[in-house]
Order: C-alpha cells, then sequence, then structure tokens
C-alpha cells in the first residue's frame, strides 16, 4: 500500500491520503470483510479503494468529516460487492458445468472426466474423497488402468473394483452436489 502512497507526486495529496488511510483503513477493511469472509479479499478490495480515492483526491477538501467516512464506506461496499458477485458468478459456472456434467448421457462417464477443463476441478473435488475411493479414479481415469489391472494392483477382485468405482462416483457426485450447497447463499 505504501508503494501505491509514492506515485503521488504532490506532498500534500501524499500526506491527505496516508492520513486518511490511517483513519479510515480499519473501518473500510470491516466492511469488506463482512461482504467477503476472506482477509486476503477485503486487503485487496481496501487497496482498490484507495486506488479509486486517489483518483479524485484533489476534489476532497476535509477528509476528517463524517462525508469522506461514509464516502470511503460506501466505495469500499461497491467493490467487495462487485468482488463477491464475480466469485459468486464463477462458482455457479462450475456447478452449472457439473450438473451438466452428471445429467449428459451423450458419452461415458470416463471420457466426460478426461475431457474439457472440468478434469481440474473434478480432480480438486477427488483429492478431498477417502483415500480408496481417490485412488481407485485416479487409476482408472487418469491412468487409464482397466478394472483387471486395478485389481491386480490393489489385490481386490474385479467384482471389488466395480463396486469401489460405482461407490467412489457416487461419493464424487455427492461431494460436488454437496459443493453446489455451499455457494448458494
Amino acid at each position: 500500500m505504501f508503494i501505491l502512497f509514492d506515485t503521488i507526486t504532490d506532498e500534500s495529496q501524499r500526506k491527505k491520503v496516508e492520513d486518511m488511510y490511517v483513519k479510515y483503513s480499519r473501518d473500510m477493511f470491516k466492511v469488506a470483510y463482512n461482504i467477503l469472509n476472506d482477509y486476503q479479499l477485503s486487503q485487496d478490495a481496501v487497496q482498490s479503494a484507495f486506488i479509486n480515492i486517489i483518483n479524485y483526491i484533489e476534489k476532497i477538501s476535509d477528509y476528517d468529516c463524517n462525508k469522506i467516512r461514509a464516502l470511503v464506506v460506501i466505495i469500499v461496499r461497491n467493490i467487495s460487492i462487485n468482488m463477491y458477485n464475480k466469485i459468486k458468478r464463477q462458482k455457479n459456472l462450475f456447478i452449472e458445468d457439473a450438473d451438466e456434467f452428471f445429467h449428459d448421457d451423450s458419452e461415458p462417464f470416463d471420457e466426460k472426466i478426461i475431457n474439457g477443463d472440468i478434469f481440474r476441478r473434478v480432480s480438486e473435488k477427488v483429492k478431498e474423497l477417502k483415500t480408496e475411493y481417490a485412488d481407485i479414479i485416479s487409476l482408472k481415469y487418469y491412468y487409464g488402468y482397466s478394472n483387471k489391472d486395478i485389481a491386480n494392483l490393489l489385490n481386490i477382485t474385479e467384482d471389488n473394483v466395480r463396486v469401489r468405482l460405482y461407490r467412489a462416483r457416487q461419493s464424487l457426485k455427492d461431494a460436488l452436489y454437496q459443493y453446489k450447497g455451499d455457494v448458494e447463499i
């Protein structure tokens, strides 16, 4: 943040911004954190708000009044809401992709996992599964082993491989749908 202050060439304006930062940054952070519930994102919101304030600093004459406090709080609130909505849209796009992914029967399940950018998103959820489920999904869909090869590797029967694959896919679906429930507010 202090590097940002150094970009202001006028000494009186720099002092004004520094004083405003000292006076209002804590309140601004609280407002941002109440919206975003994330420490780093809240700091980013405050910094973005000060970038906006710096662009209009010459128009601010008295920075030690309730009008300016209200102004900086409104600026950081709007920036935080925009950030929140952007994050929410990104998560909702993932959820819509997952719904299409599990309800589209045009290609086999294993090809769906391998194709497209959904692979990255699904692999994040695979890591959260029980170890035995994550392992069997990885062996089958990432490494491309047959059920017979997996049975030999894990020293289990082919029937057991099929059962574990079924359960692993169900757990993965549940994890993705649970993720969907966490996102909706």
